[in-house]
Parts: C-alpha cells; sequence; structure tokens
C-alpha cells in the first residue's frame, strides 16, 4: 500500500509538471506530495540559490512560521543544507545529535529566526534528509524535510524518494527558466527594435536598456563627453565613473579590453565600447549594485543596444558633417570670388555682413608617409576631434577639407581686438594638438591669417595663412600655430629658392660664421645683438652679459673679417637681413 501510495504521488507530480509552466503551482504541487507521501514529514523546505547574493534562498515552506522564515538566508556551506549543496549529494541526518551538529555553524541571527519559526515545542528536529536540484549548469538549491517525532526517524528509501522529487522540482525550475529566457530574449528584441525605429534619439534607447536590464546607463563618445543616459541619477553616477576611471575608459576606446568591470562605492560599473569597422567610438556605462553580475540575457541587450548606439552615433556624426560639407563648399565659393551667386539662406549660413571681421586659417596634415589605410584611420580622428572643438568657439566657422589640408573661415561677430583673437585661436590649436597626442600621433600646422572685414579682401589673409602653414611646416616643424604677425619679414623670403637665400647669406655672412666655427667665437650673436640694440654699445655689453671693452673689440674684428670700414647705412641693413634670412633658413 506504501509504495503505491509512493508511485501515485511521483504520477500525479509528474502530471503537474507536464500540464503548466508555472513553476510556483508545481512546486507546490510537489511540496504538497512529498508531505503526502513522506511518513514524518511535518516541515518542508525549498531553498533556492542566489549567485547575486551567493546565499541560498528560501523560496517554499510548509511547517513553519512563515514571519521569521523568510528572513533566512544560508551561506553555501551553512547548516544541513548548505552541506547538501557544497557537496551535490543527498544527506540524510537520522538522529537528533546529527541534526544538531549539522546546524553547528547557522550564524547567530538565522538560528534565533529558525527557532521563533519552530514554535516552544521543538529546538532542534530529530531527523532531516536533504536533496540538492541538480541541472547541467549544476546545483540550484536544496530540498530539505524536517520530522519533529521520536518515533518516525527517516531512512534511505525515503531520503532516495525526495531525491525523485528534488529531480522533478529541478526539471521544473530549469524548464520555467527556459520560457523566461525565451519570453525575455523576445523582448529584449523588440522593444530595442521599437526604439531603434522610433527614431527618438539615443536617450529613448538607453531608457529602454535601462528597464530591460534593470540597471542605469549612460553613455559617452570616445573624447569622454557625456553623450546620453537612461535618467538624471544615472548621469550623475557615470559622470562621476568617467572621472575615477578615466584610464579604463581610455584602454576601452583605444581597443585594449572588451569590457571592463570594476566597483564604486556606490555600486559596480561595467564599461564596453561602442564600435565601428572595430573602431570604438564611444563607451557605454552599465552601472548596479555592488557585487552585481550580468547574466547571458543581459549581454544580449547590451549588445544589441551597443549596434544600435553605433548607427545612432554614426548618424549623428554624418549629420555634423554633411552641415560642414556644405559649408566647406560656401567657403570654396567665397576664396573663388563667387560673391554675387549666393543666396540669401547661404548669405545667412556664411555670416555675410559690414559688420563682422573675417579671419582665413590654413591647416596643412604632415604625416603623409604613413600607410594609406593608417594615416586615413588618424585623419578620421582628427575630423571627428576637430569639428568636436570647433563647436567649442564662440565665433562662426566655415570648414573647407581638402583631404591633406583645411581651409577655414573665422566669423567673427564681436568686437574682440586681432591680437587677442589670435592669440585665442593659437591657444585653441595647441589644446588640439595636445588632445590629439593622447589618442594617436599626428601632426598638423596652422597658419593664422591676418583679420578683413570686406569678403572681396578674403585672398590676403587665404595668402597669409598658406604662408605661415608653409613655414611652420617647413621650418619650425616642432610648433603648431604661426600668425601672419608672427611670421613679420619672413613673409618676404617664402617663396624664394633655398639656395638663393643661403648664397645671399653666404655673401654676407660666411666669412663671420667660418671665424665663429674655427674659433668658437659669438661675433655673429654679438652682431645681431648690437644691431637689435640699435647699435648702442653699451646696451649691447649689458644684454650680453659682457665689459664694454669686450664689445667693442668684437666689433673690430667683425669690421675687419667683414673688410668693412664702418658699420652704417646700406652696409648695418643687408646684415641685419642677412641675420634674419639665416634664422630663417636655420644655418649655424
Amino acid at each position: 500500500m506504501k509504495s503505491e501510495k509512493q508511485l501515485m504521488s511521483l504520477i500525479n507530480a509528474a502530471q503537474v509538471l507536464s500540464s503548466t509552466l508555472d513553476v510556483g503551482k508545481v512546486l507546490d504541487k510537489l511540496i504538497d506530495e512529498v508531505i503526502n507521501v513522506i511518513d514524518g514529514a511535518h516541515a518542508v523546505i525549498l531553498f533556492i540559490y542566489d549567485p547575486k547574493k551567493k546565499k541560498l534562498i528560501i523560496n517554499k515552506c510548509k511547517g513553519f512560521n512563515q514571519t521569521y522564515m523568510k528572513h533566512i538566508e544560508l551561506n553555501k556551506d551553512e547548516g544541513m543544507t548548505g552541506k547538501t549543496f557544497m557537496t551535490q549529494k543527498a544527506q540524510i541526518f537520522s538522529h537528533i545529535q546529527d541534526t544538531s551538529k549539522g546546524m553547528e555553524n547557522i550564524q547567530p541571527e538565522n538560528q534565533k529566526n529558525f527557532h521563533k519559526a519552530l514554535g516552544a515545542l521543538h529546538h532542534y528536529p530529530t531527523s532531516t534528509i536533504c536533496a540538492p536540484l541538480l541541472s547541467k549548469e549544476g546545483c540550484l538549491g536544496v530540498l530539505t524535510i524536517d520530522s519533529f517525532s521520536e518515533d518516525i526517524l527517516f531512512n534511505h528509501g525515503d531520503l532516495r524518494l525526495l531525491e525523485t522529487f528534488a529531480s522533478q522540482a529541478s526539471i521544473a525550475i530549469e524548464n520555467a527558466k527556459l520560457f523566461t529566457q525565451q519570453e525575455r530574449s523576445k523582448r529584449i528584441h523588440s522593444e530595442l527594435a521599437k526604439a531603434s525605429v522610433s527614431q527618438q534619439g539615443l536617450e529613448s534607447v538607453t531608457l529602454t536598456l535601462s528597464n530591460l536590464i534593470q540597471r542605469h546607463v549612460c553613455l559617452f563618445n570616445e573624447f569622454m563627453d557625456f553623450t546620453a543616459a537612461s535618467s538624471l541619477e544615472a548621469e550623475q553616477i557615470g559622470k562621476e565613473a568617467a572621472e575615477l576611471y578615466a584610464d579604463f575608459f581610455d584602454q576601452i576606446i583605444l581597443g585594449h579590453s572588451s569590457k571592463v568591470y570594476e566597483q564604486l562605492e556606490a555600486g559596480s560599473v561595467y564599461l564596453f565600447p561602442i564600435t565601428t569597422d572595430k573602431v570604438a567610438i564611444g563607451v557605454m556605462a552599465v552601472l548596479g549594485e555592488l557585487q552585481d553580475e550580468l547574466d547571458v540575457l543581459d549581454e544580449l541587450a547590451i549588445d544589441l543596444a551597443s549596434n544600435i548606439f553605433a548607427i545612432e552615433l554614426m548618424g549623428q556624426e554624418r549629420m555634423l558633417s554633411d552641415l560642414y560639407k556644405y559649408e566647406g563648399y560656401l567657403l570654396e565659393q567665397l576664396l573663388n570670388h563667387k560673391f554675387d551667386s549666393f543666396t540669401p539662406p547661404q548669405r545667412s549660413i556664411v555670416g555675410i555682413s559690414d559688420h563682422n571681421r573675417n579671419l582665413c586659417v590654413n591647416i596643412k596634415i604632415s604625416n603623409q608617409l604613413l600607410p594609406f589605410q593608417e594615416l586615413s584611420s588618424r585623419k578620421q580622428l582628427f575630423n571627428r576631434l576637430l569639428f568636436r572643438e570647433l563647436q567649442k568657439l564662440e565665433y562662426k566657422v566655415l570648414v573647407w577639407d581638402r583631404n591633406m589640408e583645411y581651409d577655414i573661415l573665422v566669423i567673427i561677430h564681436n568686437q574682440r581686438e586681432e591680437e587677442k583673437v589670435l592669440l585665442q585661436l593659437s591657444d585653441f590649436f595647441s589644446t588640439l594638438r595636445t588632445l590629439l597626442s593622447s589618442k594617436t600621433s599626428f601632426v598638423f600646422h596652422v597658419g593664422l591669417g591676418r583679420m578683413f572685414t570686406k569678403l572681396s579682401d578674403i585672398d590676403s589673409s587665404y595668402r597669409d595663412a598658406i604662408r605661415c602653414a608653409e613655414y611652420i611646416q617647413l621650418h619650425r616643424s616642432e610648433e603648431v600655430v604661426l600668425s601672419y604677425k608672427e611670421l613679420g619679414i619672413y613673409r618676404l623670403f617664402i617663396k624664394h629658392d633655398r639656395e638663393e637665400l643661403t648664397d645671399y647669406i653666404a655673401d654676407l655672412l660666411g666669412p663671420l660664421i667660418k671665424y665663429d666655427q674655427d674659433h668658437d667665437t659669438e661675433l655673429v650673436e654679438t652682431l645681431h645683438t648690437y644691431l637689435e640694440c640699435q647699435q648702442n654699445m653699451t646696451k649691447t655689453a649689458a644684454k650680453s652679459f659682457v665689459h664694454l671693452n669686450t664689445i667693442k673689440y668684437r666689433l673690430q674684428k667683425i669690421k675687419e673679417i667683414l673688410k668693412m670700414e664702418k658699420l652704417q647705412g646700406k652696409e648695418i641693413f643687408e646684415l641685419q637681413l642677412a641675420i634674419y634670412l639665416q634664422g630663417f633658413v636655420k644655418i649655424k
């Protein structure tokens, strides 16, 4: 009769298992059948392991006061249940001595709640059996039965029967988990697809992803500028993470890492690259609680969202690029003197007005010996950084991208002095070089032309900008920016043949240069200082940190070497010109 009762109980449990995907109903039925078929089963507890908490949590419970049992969370090795979970083998505790010993390592708080749940009648179970819920992924939890009768002690037959019910519980949990995963996977694809086609921007996608994975989401572009967030709280936490873990963000952008996990004081942060064509164009920060771990479906949602973010970011960049291309076309028209062909909207875009002042800028790229693919990649990065930084300028700008060269028209609406504008632009491009050097090695040189009001005078400023860029590229390659005012007299020499200039210097200063080299003297430098001090020997001596007689001697020696009776008039002008040219062609 007992065997028949057990068989019917197992059949009933199996029927429920195959009739519904409601795991709660299945587990309730299983526990009812356990109590019904196993003699002495006064209390049943189903523990499920929570990987996030790293604790065994009570899922179902009968025979105890629920008010206290719901507070019990066991460590993986705590009590009889913990021992069963760790060994993944069914355990039988036949006598009260066994159960007492098995519960020795129960935490005090759990002990207190357990005894309150038992009531005044019991202290420890007289007999206990535990069976692990095993699956392909490991142990899902433990099914535990307690007896409080001294007349009924569990045996190995009871234990084998409990193992059968535990197997059925495992199947029910696995089926429910699989169904839930399938449903969640469908929801992830559906919700993200809706967010993508809604064209409501990055904020909509970040909010959708946040709801799907139950975590904050924050986006940054490749330059660590904040782009979008799922909430104001996410934005704040994300910005704090960007400051604290700037090095990790750089690792992601530079492609040195596919994912970074770090702990903040308030929680955890995962960093993922947003990539296109294997190049990171942004970073996604996923922010959760302490020790928070992502599951497979979280990763799926993040991967799908990352692709959408990449498309959105590229779309924004494309729109900005198209705008600059159009404005570049307008600048090309200006440089070709097609002023009359401008429509009123185009004049508005350009900012044509007699009240505005203008200034031309020329940028020359110098990494032309790099392999084409590498040069192209670096130039694209420079392009994005240039346009990003230009948006921060207080002036309207038109940019014409001419492959290895950029022409820029700066339209100045305020009345700032020309020197201050030149200084501001010089600082701007120096900062740009610094920002770029932190990302990649890329050399460029910038020339700043003169300021003008009438657009018909654009040629002079444009020509000056090109000359300055050419000069700094050829003669001061370590510098970044040169303005037409700094170029000064050298503007007259840029287009001259270098050999011709060198011959001119040799004719006038050659003997002095040779004498300095042979005798380790400083006659050329003394002459330069003397001319700069307007031929005042006292000032020359002070500036050279030597005695006045030394200057008199050197000047006499210079006249002897150059075979000149006096240093004055045309001779002085030609010598000073030769010294300027010497600096220009870097003859030493």
